[in-house]
């Protein structure tokens, strides 16, 4: 399977999807008027992905500056496929970076995970 990048914009993270690691990295602002066309290829690569290669353990490392509530539906849907890939013995563990005086998005990796059971979330405070 090959890599996938999608390079930072304005209203975008950047992504790097590296399947020979199994890792993911989002990192950046998230606001784009739609997300769908955004967050719906990532989704698509993910769900083939876990469904082939079935990995014993799976890192994705979650950076963001800020996320609009129609975006954060997109970040759920992530965090499904993440819970639904740990339902099949896929460990998964996401490192969310986020900035320490930043309540509101150390606040949204923890309801994220809230009602995913399968997904261990790792707090990773920084000054930015």
């Amino acid at each position: 399977m090959q890599a996938l990048h999608a390079e930072r914009t304005t209203v975008t993270p950047e992504i790097r999807f590296l399947p020979a690691e199994n890792r993911l990295l989002v990192a950046g602002e998230c606001y784009p008027e739609n997300p769908l066309p955004f967050f719906n290829p990532i989704l698509a690569t993910l769900k083939h992905y876990f469904e082939l290669h079935k990995p014993p353990h799976f890192e994705a490392r979650m950076q963001l500056q800020y996320i609009n509530s129609a975006s954060t539906m997109g970040l759920r849907s992530l965090f499904s496929l993440f819970n639904e890939a740990g339902e099949r013995g896929t460990d998964i563990r996401v490192l969310w970076a986020y900035d320490a005086e930043d309540d509101a998005i150390e606040e949204l990796g923890t309801d994220l995970v809230e009602d995913f059971h399968n997904v261990l979330l790792e707090r990773q405070p920084y000054n930015a």
